[in-house]
């Protein structure tokens, strides 16, 4: 291998943990952005039509194209007290511009006039890069 090449192949695994880090940072920000009601964060951090599917917003439990902050800032309304949001990071990986990160979130919200609801959710996140930086393009969080 010549040194050139031994240069090339450095740089793009250096760039590959720089973009590993910037994907875990998301995932683990969008916990950071629940608890403290970011809905505009979370809102820009999701592609135009993103594909999300679950139990909370911004996730919803069907297919939701329409993901903006003021749809998740009216549920944020709904809620009462602190809302626990913890992400762990199992796994993130790369091909060219898109990345899957897959998580565990534990979650814990109160809705107004009801038990606080507890969950545990295995949630993989499809991105793509753009200019400005990764965006989520497609979520699915299924009960652990």
């Amino acid at each position: 291998m010549t040194t050139n090449n031994v240069h090339t192949a450095f740089a793009r695994a250096r760039e590959a943990r720089i973009d590993e880090a910037e994907i875990a940072w998301i995932a683990s920000k969008r916990g950071a952005a629940m608890r403290s009601r970011d809905a505009d964060w979370l809102a820009a951090r999701y592609e135009p039509g993103a594909r999300v599917v679950g139990p909370t917003p911004p996730i919803t439990r069907i297919a939701d194209p329409t993901i903006d902050a003021v749809r998740i800032w009216e549920w944020f309304e709904l809620l009462q007290g602190r809302i626990r949001w913890t992400v762990g990071i199992a796994d993130v990986r790369l091909d060219g511009d898109l990345a899957v990160c897959r998580t565990r979130e534990h979650v814990s919200y109160r809705a107004l006039a009801h038990r606080r609801v507890r969950l545990e959710l295995a949630t993989t996140i499809g991105l793509r890069r753009h200019p400005d930086g990764w965006r989520i393009e497609w979520e699915i969080a299924i009960g652990a």
